[in-house]
């Protein structure tokens, strides 16, 4: 079974990638908006009674939050539930819900909760990793024929996740970053490594 520290470190990276995601989904954050600046006293006798503060300035320098802990880790399930589609035939049921629920998730009011929150969706990050590892290594369970049919469907999984996010109004760029990096968190909890230097960066 995937160790507590590896499924921390997969929803790390996976909330790192989405953040950029959740930017684009989530303009402007739903936090509370800037303080009013104070005018002083002196500066307000001076000007008059009627004189005001500046406004506050606009929301275009206010970014969202970053996505939580928790959010990761059930991406990173989600991308686990994929891949268990995928070896049991259910790929495009899968595929065609994707897009709605990442939405939810990086749109909700929970997206960025705290790490006391994560722990657990850490929890079933990990059982849900040994779930699909369990299948994926049985060839009668319609597991796979040796590893590069395994890295075969994290690539199938990179191109996936890829394809929703554009669907999404993601720029390209951030797309294929954020479904590499989804993919090569839910790798790294089989002990796969994304080659850097091969093309696309597969493993």
């Amino acid at each position: 079974m995937p160790t507590d520290h590896a499924c921390r470190a997969a929803a790390e990276q996976a909330a790192r990638c989405l953040t950029p995601v959740r930017a684009v989904l989530v303009p402007a954050d739903d936090g509370d908006p800037p303080p009013a600046e104070v005018m002083p006293v002196v500066l307000r006798n001076y000007l008059g009674g009627n004189a005001r503060p500046p406004a506050p300035r606009a929301s275009a320098g206010r970014r969202p939050a970053p996505v939580g802990l928790a959010t990761g880790a059930v991406v990173v399930r989600l991308c686990l539930d994929g891949l268990a589609a995928e070896t049991a035939g259910a790929l495009t049921a899968w595929h065609a819900d994707l897009g709605r629920r990442l939405r939810e998730l990086l749109t909700g009011p929970g997206s960025t909760g705290r790490q006391a929150d994560a722990w657990q969706p850490l929890t079933d990050l990990q059982h849900r990793a040994h779930e699909v590892l369990t299948v994926m290594a049985d060839p009668g369970r319609g597991g796979p024929a040796g590893p590069r049919s395994v890295a075969a469907r994290f690539d199938l999984l990179e191109d996936a996740v890829s394809g929703v996010l554009r669907r999404m109004a993601v720029p390209p760029d951030t797309a294929a970053v954020c479904a590499g990096a989804l993919a090569g968190a839910a790798g790294s909890l089989f002990g796969l490594a994304r080659d850097a230097g091969a093309e696309g960066g597969r493993y």
